[in-house]
């Protein structure tokens, strides 16, 4: 439980111990904590409502029988004058919640345990902003080396400048003059450039109008790059509408309508103070991190050694995929790569490689829905499922891969907004070795050991080692005659080693 001071939230996780999780359910209830807040006391409404809140979440989990709670609070309440007050609402409606006061530095080694176990910056900058304050932190080498709070979250900058059914331009300069002075005094931060992503409520809803308004093919937020010039254009448009009407924009939820500004407000003067011209959005943060330093312990720092291998693995484990025919098929198909690139046929790009091994991994989880089209069926879970650590580009290549591997090859000018030139070869290429893999262990007995790729000409030989028969194996494969020479330009031969 997330108690902030916009909203308060509750993510159940499911987990398997050193196997899998999800994310299973999710409640989020507006509570404006820090509303009407004088003098750092908050008000009697607002603890009201916080106690509600919590009642509603004690009685879910106890009826659904969750196992393990862990209320934590940050800004609002940590910052509170009648802070006791607060808690012991909290614990009365809650029906005995004990909810433990986050100080600044834990909610930001928090964020950052959920921005690092979902993304693959080892090196950079991450932003995590809620309602009350922002947290910016230094990654190296994927350890957080500094961080720094500061009060001007989205509500308690629209509280303090932003009031009224409509933003003026001097309302907006006080704003930006406020934030300027609030960073200035963290030298380390400026002019720091490099990556830097974006975590809480703010970041993701900015990034959802922002998808919407340029009519953007994925559904997908985590991964997607926020400009500061779509930041600018969507300041723009926020201004121009008074609060009622925001709510009719795209993307916003309509409780965050008035506080949306100030919040896109203060990232741009974060993005401004560190020199970048990008934040990457992050859906993942304060509340993932404290499952992950369960979920990894006694791990420390609680950390997937890599993220992208962990995502892949976790996703399969999570539609209970056949796992050893998937690492088989993915043995084979990257020895038919590696064989390929050895004759000439292409670079063996390592990323390549990687995607190769991904959509192996992952080609029948859409058998979980359905074996017949269980391709098409894959294809959409691993859009749906997103794979942190994977930008969107290599989400859609992966995706198309998994539903490349039996059956006509899909067609996708959708996705071509997302995709790279070159594209349409590397996913010809690598389809035609995920199929062959896929063929060689057709009966999914695992007897074909390998393969050795043989390049004369214009015809490619493919010698098969197998413990027993390899007639059905090879029978199989050179169904996929057509594939391989739609993705190398040569005809293909299977024979017996």
């Amino acid at each position: 439980m997330d108690l902030g001071s916009n909203s308060f939230r509750l993510v159940v996780f499911r987990s398997r111990p050193g196997r899998s999780f999800a994310l299973t359910d999710e409640i989020r209830e507006s509570v404006r904590l820090s509303a009407g807040a004088e003098g750092g006391v908050l008000q009697t409404d607002a603890i009201s409502r916080a106690a509600a809140a919590a009642k509603l979440y004690g009685t879910f989990c106890r009826t659904t029988g969750v196992e393990e709670v862990i209320p934590v609070a940050t800004s609002a309440i940590r910052d509170a004058a009648n802070q006791a007050e607060v808690l012991a609402a909290i614990r009365a409606g809650g029906t005995g919640l004990d909810a433990r006061v986050l100080s600044a530095a834990e909610e930001a080694r928090y964020g950052y345990l959920g921005v690092v176990n979902s993304t693959t910056v080892e090196d950079g900058l991450f932003l995590d902003i809620g309602g009350g304050s922002v947290q910016v932190g230094r990654i190296t080498r994927r350890t957080l080396e500094r961080s720094t709070s500061r009060p001007i979250g989205a509500v308690r900058m629209t509280e303090a400048f932003l009031q009224g059914v409509k933003t003026t331009r001097r309302q907006l300069k006080a704003l930006r003059r406020h934030l300027a002075d609030e960073l200035v005094s963290d030298s380390w931060m400026a002019g720091v450039g490099g990556r830097l992503v974006g975590t809480g409520g703010t970041v993701r809803t900015l990034a959802a109008m922002i998808q919407r308004r340029i009519a953007y093919p994925l559904a997908e937020i985590h991964g997607f790059g926020i400009t500061r010039e779509m930041l600018a254009e969507t300041i723009d448009e926020l201004i121009a509408l008074p609060v009622a009407k925001r709510r009719t924009l795209p993307g916003l939820k309509s409780d965050r309508a008035d506080i949306i500004l100030a919040g896109a407000v203060a990232i741009d003067a974060v993005m401004d103070r560190v020199g970048v011209e990008e934040i990457e959005t992050c859906s993942q943060g304060l509340r993932e991190g404290i499952f992950y330093e369960r979920f990894l312990a006694p791990a420390e720092p609680p950390l997937f050694p890599d993220v992208r291998r962990a995502s892949v693995l976790n996703v399969a484990e999570n539609y209970d995929f056949d796992h050893p025919h998937a690492e088989h098929v993915a043995r084979l198909a990257i020895e038919v790569f590696d064989g390929t690139a050895r004759a000439g046929l292409h670079l063996g790009s390592p990323l390549e490689r990687e995607w190769l091994w991904a959509a192996a991994m992952l080609h029948d989880i859409g058998v979980v829905v359905d074996y017949h089209d269980h391709h098409k069926h894959g294809f959409y879970l691993v859009l749906n499922a997103g794979l942190p650590g994977f930008d969107h580009r290599e989400l859609a290549m992966i995706a198309l891969l998994v539903r490349s591997h039996r059956k006509a090859p899909p067609s996708y000018d959708w996705l071509r907004p997302v995709l790279a030139p070159g594209d349409d070869e590397r996913l010809a290429r690598l389809a035609a070795c995920l199929r062959l893999g896929e063929q060689l262990d057709r009966g999914r007995t695992g007897s074909v050991r390998g393969v050795e790729v043989q390049g004369r000409g214009a015809t490619v030989t493919l010698r098969v080692a197998a413990n027993g028969d390899p007639g059905v194996a090879i029978w199989s494969a050179e169904q996929e005659a057509v594939s391989f020479e739609r993705g190398f330009s040569r005809r293909l031969r299977l024979v017996a080693a």
